[in-house]
């Protein structure tokens, strides 16, 4: 019944505008050239005429006659004698029209029924009415896009279903992360725990460890002491057999150098900080044979690339490192076994910590997903973090729908970023809501601000990046078609849909 009823009103409307046009021609008014109709009554037949600006009144005879008395060109609406005029074109059958009043009877037709160029209408076929045809057109057009519209909104009913499903996942996948997380934080507190054991016990061995070495260490210097002066001599050195690396029987001048370091003796303190290590190491080394020391060189390589860096080598000296590893390799097997575990420890702790804050990071990225604007009925959260490419002459652009906007040169080069994901924005005064993007927080334009880029959304049937313009350096505006936006704010269409799915 609405339907026909907005039939009737229409009709209603056609009569009402014929009788004005009765009116307006057998009454007080008389059809002036270039006006609308509703603005005839403004124009009445021989009487004086004021301005639309109030600036000045003439009487009727000056209308159209050419020439130019208001400053507003309201006198003047069916000639091109004001330049600021304008020229209505009634355009019979199809929809009306305004053009400059520039364009009245300069030999070209601009309005599809010719009424601007009436000068030269006397002259047959000087303006083919070519409103009906233009009509036609318009009328296919207009159906093309409300079948567009008619099909794309009703995927954008099954895009907002999939959106509701997807955000409702999401909720319920942060629900069962927070269960887990709780359940890996007391977990990692529980690893916290042993590791600290642990460390203490390894603390505690390693202590015992470094007191045996000072003990064994005072114990070879006194049996490199012979003298009994408490120091230790060149002399003392050579009948050291320790020192016989090359074991030629003989201690060598360098094998003493690479002991006393060019120094004529040592007390017991500069033996403990540096003479010892080396000693140590020769002990060590000569307890085993030629292949099982060659295997403990690779052993002893293999420590130092693995516990200190480049930088800790540069800064102690590698001989005291290798001293200092040599007497970790020297630890009982007691004190290995608790260093290994103590590492365990620590290896556990480490992965249970990692757990948490990777769990901790899943929850926050799907807060922040569920927090974006997807629209009044969500209709947009089926895409994101969708991605979309658009290539042209000279750059790839890739669009990825509530996230960033990057731009990469096809002959090579770094990736550019034009913006991250901001909120929705009017790019144009009269634009619906939720028909324009904002994406900001680029990467710096050379000494401009921060790139960032408009995405103006229009109805599609599928979603597709249509095309990238720079509107200014660094400002970028990309057209991009999805169902999501095919909404008609219009009650007689929604109607129509709503009686097609019946």
């Amino acid at each position: 019944m609405e339907i026909f009823y907005l039939d009737i009103v229409i009709l209603i409307n056609l009569l009402l505008h014929s009788i004005i046009l009765t009116e307006c021609s057998v009454g007080n008014f008389e059809i002036v050239k270039g006006i609308p109709i509703e603005n005839a009554k403004l124009y009445a037949h021989g009487k004086d005429f004021s301005c639309f600006d109030g600036t000045l009144t003439i009487p009727y005879s000056y209308i159209n006659d050419d020439y130019c008395d208001c400053i507003d060109a309201s006198d003047e609406p069916g000639t091109s004698a004001c330049p600021n005029g304008t020229f209505y074109c009634s355009n019979k059958g199809h929809f009306p029209s305004v053009v400059p009043s520039s364009r009245v009877n300069d030999g070209i037709c601009d309005c599809c029924d010719g009424s601007d160029e009436w000068a030269s209408n006397f002259q047959k076929d000087a303006c083919q009415n070519t409103c009906e045809n233009l009509s036609h057109e318009a009328r296919g057009e207009a159906n093309r896009v409300h079948d567009l519209y008619a099909l794309g909104f009703k995927i954008r009913e099954q895009l907002i279903a999939k959106g509701k499903y997807l955000l409702l996942q999401k909720q319920n996948k942060i629900l069962h992360l927070l269960t887990k997380t709780k359940e890996a934080q007391f977990n990692r507190s529980s690893m916290f725990n042993d590791k600290e054991i642990a460390k203490e016990k390894e603390k505690k061995a390693i202590e015992e460890e470094k007191s045996n070495q000072q003990n064994k260490a005072i114990k070879i210097f006194n049996e490199i002491d012979t003298n009994k002066d408490n120091k230790i001599d060149v002399e003392e050195v050579i009948a050291y057999s320790t020192f016989d690396q090359n074991q030629d029987g003989l201690v060598s001048q360098d094998e003493i150098n690479y002991f006393m370091e060019n120094k004529k003796e040592f007390d017991l303190k500069d033996f403990m900080s540096n003479g010892w290590n080396r000693v140590n190491l020769l002990i060590f080394t000569k307890s085993f044979d030629k292949k099982q020391h060659l295997a403990k060189r690779n052993v002893k390589k293999e420590i130092l690339n693995q516990d200190f860096n480049h930088n800790e080598t540069e800064k102690y000296n590698i001989e005291d490192i290798e001293a200092v590893r040599i007497n970790t390799l020297l630890y009982t097997e007691k004190t290995k076994i608790i260093i290994n575990e103590s590492k365990k420890a620590r290896e556990l702790f480490e992965e249970a910590d990692r757990t948490v804050k990777d769990l901790q990071k899943q929850v926050y990225e799907l807060k922040k997903s569920i927090s974006k604007n997807f629209g009044p009925d969500d209709e947009f959260a089926a895409l994101d973090g969708q991605c979309y490419e658009l290539t042209n002459d000279e750059y790839v652009y890739k669009l990825c729908l509530f996230e960033k906007i990057t731009q990469k040169p096809l002959k090579g080069g770094p990736e550019v970023h034009l913006g991250v994901w901001k909120d929705w924005a009017n790019f144009m005064n009269d634009e619906p809501q939720y028909h324009t993007m904002l994406y900001d927080r680029g990467q710096q334009c050379l000494n401009h601000y921060q790139r960032f880029a408009y995405v103006h959304l229009s109805c599609g049937l599928k979603p597709k990046l249509i095309s990238v313009s720079e509107l200014n350096r660094c400002e970028y505006l990309m057209e991009f078609e999805l169902p999501s936006v095919c909404v008609i704010e219009d009650n007689k269409y929604l109607r129509e849909l709503e009686r097609e799915e019946l």
